[in-house]
């Protein structure tokens, strides 16, 4: 294992020798604690940031001996004795190659230099792992990068132009204190190993004077003039510096590292380390440049932008080496550079015939980045209007999906389903178990209604996982809410009637369970209303708990029959008015009798037609069928003789007919004698007649 050492300089009072001052106070048990006790007499010491203790005043520096390397941190402090300007100096020493300036750098706030560093002499320190620095650097290290967009680009470029003037000298820094590290960070990205000196710095100075000074200084602020002779090139990186070639490569250097980050320098960088201003220059004619900025020679993914690079990496049998590098890093591209590359790869393109693996890659990563949340909406336009292979969107949808399940109760998985529906999702692949299992019940009540109109396949499997889930509490008012879905399942069902009663089978099952009681039959119908679809009724009798259910929504199933047919319209003049989903023309609300004791339907009416067609039986349909309304009922007898019906006959129209007058009808017309019985009467009376006579003459004679 390799260790690092540590040692704490600060103020001491007099020693046994009666000397007074800075110096080490605790360490790891460094062999060479002496030498460097004299190599940081002078480097201890600073006049920034004097006074009370403050972690913003804390100066970061790197410095390289032969055999030895060191970070440091420079904390000012007071003694106890309240004495400013007492320094508080952290060193970690270890091997040069140990102790680079990118574990450096790395270690600017790490956590440990505040564990470690003790006032007092009684101060105990123990070896470090090397393995654990570079560990904790690595976020470090990171963080700084990303703060180099906080720097002007301007002044990033004043310094880098400098240093690729000179690229073996010493420079001082003049630039404020908290750009510092960025600066340094960018600096060592860019240009990489220099030969000579390695990169050494120190983030916050006030002067640059002095044995063995880091290569670069930052200074928060010119340094007053002085007798002595200081050989360092001194760079105010506020000053605009001049317009030449280096000046201008420099600052596309500066754009490639600011949008590609580090990986794009190392791409571009010489495999030998600059040493002199005829290096930079082989450099700077060695890289291409296309629309004012720099590009990768190795036919990197610029190759979809330039039609000469394509060609050329094409020539060199390069591509398939580029389609290696490509994938995962075109995701990363910024929304526009992908929106533009894909319209330039359309499908009938030139470019996209002679090489579709290109094009299909840049789809493929398209899409991966819209799924990741990474594109806003004109990039997933963009990607939609490419027209994605659905098995491309499925395969880059699926690692997508977090392991619990899609809660659409979060922004982020709503988001992820949307625009994979939008980029054309298989609507199969949301048959999958558990997808939606995260998700509470009103979201995909509302999913329902979103995607019943682009996506009704989608929202049919919605459904499924909705009814799959079984019942929960308030489903059912959630679903009363929602106004039962109808005009959204209508959507989804499109006229197929066996897919209209599954969505309804569905929505039931998660609103009731499966054994749907009278009481919530009753108060779905009076839901419901008069214009309730068919396939609502026939998936609540496939879920009717008892006979009693079963017959209230039959007896609802008939009345909608007669109302759809203009049967069952209140009576001209009656007042009496239609309540939604109740009993007509006055009817008590209680259903009829069981099947069994309504009487049977004369022979003749079996056989009649209705005009609009026959009348269908009310027999349960099959699982999946939507059951036609019931037949009607047998009317009532005609009287064929005299004397009033049992009750007054209703019309057609609804409307009664003409109550009996008292003297009898006949056949519906009444006041009028029946020609038959009047004949059969005159006849027996003249029989008598004649009987009666005849006997009267035997008697005489």
């Amino acid at each position: 294992m390799t260790t690092v050492d540590q040692i704490l300089f600060g103020w001491a009072e007099r020693d046994h020798g009666g000397n007074a001052g800075v110096r080490p106070l605790a360490h790891s048990g460094l062999p060479t604690i002496d030498r460097w006790a004299k190599r940081l007499q002078y480097v201890w010491a600073t006049q920034d940031g004097q006074g009370d203790r403050t972690e913003a005043a804390a100066s970061l520096v790197h410095l390289v001996f032969d055999d030895e390397a060191a970070v440091l941190r420079k904390l000012p402090s007071r003694n106890p004795h309240g004495r400013g300007g007492a320094t508080l100096t952290h060193v970690l020493v270890g091997a040069p190659h140990a102790i680079g300036p990118g574990l450096a750098l790395g270690l600017h706030d790490w956590p440990g230099w505040r564990e470690h560093e003790q006032d007092g002499t009684g101060s105990r320190l123990a070896p470090l792992d090397l393995a654990s620095l570079e560990e904790a650097a690595r976020p470090g290290l990171a963080d700084l990068r990303e703060r180099v967009a906080g720097v002007p680009a301007g002044q990033l470029t004043a310094l880098v132009a400098r240093v690729l003037e000179r690229p073996a000298e010493d420079f001082s820094v003049i630039a404020r204190p908290d750009l510092a590290l960025p600066m340094m960070t960018a600096l060592l990205d860019i240009t990489g190993p220099v030969s000579g000196r390695p990169w050494t710095f120190a983030s916050r100075e006030s002067t640059d004077k002095g044995s063995h000074q880091p290569r670069v200084v930052f200074l928060g602020a010119r340094p007053p003039q002085s007798m002595y002779i200081n050989r360092r090139n001194r760079v105010d990186v506020a000053e605009t510096p001049p317009d030449t070639d280096t000046t201008r490569f420099a600052a596309r250097l500066v754009d490639l590292y600011r949008e590609a980050g580090h990986a794009a320098l190392e791409r571009i960088r010489p495999r030998d380390p600059i040493r002199t201003t005829d290096d930079v220059t082989a450099w700077r004619k060695s890289v291409p440049v296309v629309d004012g900025r720099i590009v990768d020679p190795r036919a990197h993914f610029d190759v979809l932008l330039d039609d000469a690079l394509l060609a050329g990496a094409a020539a060199r049998g390069a591509l398939a080496s580029v389609r290696d590098r490509l994938a995962g890093e075109l995701r990363g591209q910024p929304a526009p550079w992908l929106a533009g590359a894909l319209r330039r790869w359309r499908r009938d393109e030139r470019r996209a015939w002679h090489h579709p693996e290109l094009r299909d890659l840049l789809l493929h990563e398209a899409v991966q980045a819209c799924l990741a949340g990474q594109g806003p909406d004109p990039l997933v336009e963009a990607v939609r209007d490419a027209d994605p292979p659905p098995a491309v969107v499925a395969a880059s949808f699926r690692p997508q999906v977090p392991r619990g399940g899609l809660d659409l109760g979060r922004a982020g998985h709503r988001r992820l389903l949307d625009v994979a529906l939008r980029l054309g999702l298989p609507a199969a692949e949301l048959d999958r178990a558990g997808l939606l299992a995260a998700s509470p019940a009103d979201e995909l009540l509302d999913c329902v209604g979103r995607y019943a109109d682009a996506y009704p396949e989608a929202a049919h499997l919605v459904l499924r996982h909705l009814g799959d889930a079984g019942e929960s509490r308030g489903t059912a008012r959630l679903w009363y809410d929602h106004g039962l879905l109808l005009g959204p399942v209508d959507r989804i069902a499109g006229g197929d009637r066996v897919k209209e009663v599954d969505c309804f089978r569905h929505l039931l099952l998660a609103a009731h369970g499966p054994r749907l009681k009278r009481d919530d039959a009753a108060a779905l119908i009076e839901r419901a209303g008069v214009r309730a679809p068919l396939g609502l009724f026939a998936a609540a009798l496939e879920l009717a708990s008892d006979e009693r259910t079963e017959q209230r929504i039959r007896y609802e199933l008939s009345e909608q029959f007669l109302r759809d047919h203009g049967y069952a319209v209140p009576a001209p003049g009656s007042g009496r008015r239609h309540r939604p989903g109740g009993p007509v023309l006055g009817r008590p609300p209680a259903p009829p009798g069981p099947p069994a004791a309504r009487p049977a339907p004369y022979p003749e009416e079996a056989h009649r037609t209705h005009p609009a067609g026959p009348l269908p039986d009310t027999a349960r349909a099959p699982h999946g069928a939507v059951p036609e309304p019931p037949q009607r009922g047998p009317s009532a007898p005609q009287w064929a003789g005299w004397g009033p019906p049992a009750a007054p006959a209703h019309g057609i129209d609804g409307a009664p007919d003409a109550p009996p007058d008292g003297h009898g009808t006949r056949r519906g017309r009444p006041g009028r004698p029946d020609t038959v019985n009047v004949l059969f009467v005159t006849a027996l009376s003249l029989l008598l007649l004649g009987a009666a006579c005849y006997v009267l003459l035997a008697l005489v004679l």
